[in-house]
């Protein structure tokens, strides 16, 4: 071995520099492979959420009483990261004016911090738009004002609704 770096000490050294490198770039690669895995998917945006955190009691709780409002037959809400998702459900007799009072009703169920924190997404549909969805219906028939969609982010004053919400 010592005979061969003393006639390839050029070659020898810049094996040595390569290999060194190499190792460099595979350390590096790694590192970041590891480091990439380990954020969260959500980047910064969750920071606080610990503060204001809506726990499966508490979503319950907001569930069973938004279906208690007058006309609702049906409320799921989802969470997805600090999207709170309303799907409502009327019956046949609901105006675009009470749909849109019963999503300021929801905004009401959360304390300040929570409305503050979270955005808040509103999908409200009656009953006759639910069954035209399901049979097939002529044009006449779709041309109700539902579905209505409306959405709130967090810290806004507003609900900003949909262009058929009237």
């Amino acid at each position: 071995m010592k005979k061969f770096y003393e006639e390839n000490r050029v070659f020898s050294i810049l094996m040595i520099i390569v290999l060194v490198c190499i190792l460099i770039i595979v350390g590096l690669g790694v590192r970041y492979v590891f480091n990439s895995n380990t954020k969260s998917v959500y980047g910064n945006r969750l920071d606080g959420i610990g503060d204001v955190k809506i726990d499966k009691d508490m979503k319950e709780s907001i569930t069973s009483k938004v279906k208690e409002f007058e006309k609702v037959d049906e409320a799921v809400i989802n969470i997805h990261g600090k999207i709170v998702y309303f799907d409502i459900t009327f019956n046949d007799e609901i105006t675009t004016e009470e749909a849109k009072n019963t999503a300021i009703k929801c905004l009401e169920l959360f304390e300040e911090d929570y409305v503050n924190y979270y955005d808040m997404q509103f999908l409200m549909v009656n009953e006759e738009y639910v069954k035209n969805q399901s049979a097939e219906s002529t044009s006449a028939e779709k041309t109700n004002v539902f579905p209505i969609m409306g959405y709130k982010k967090a810290g806004a004053a507003n609900i900003s609704w949909s262009h058929n919400a009237g």
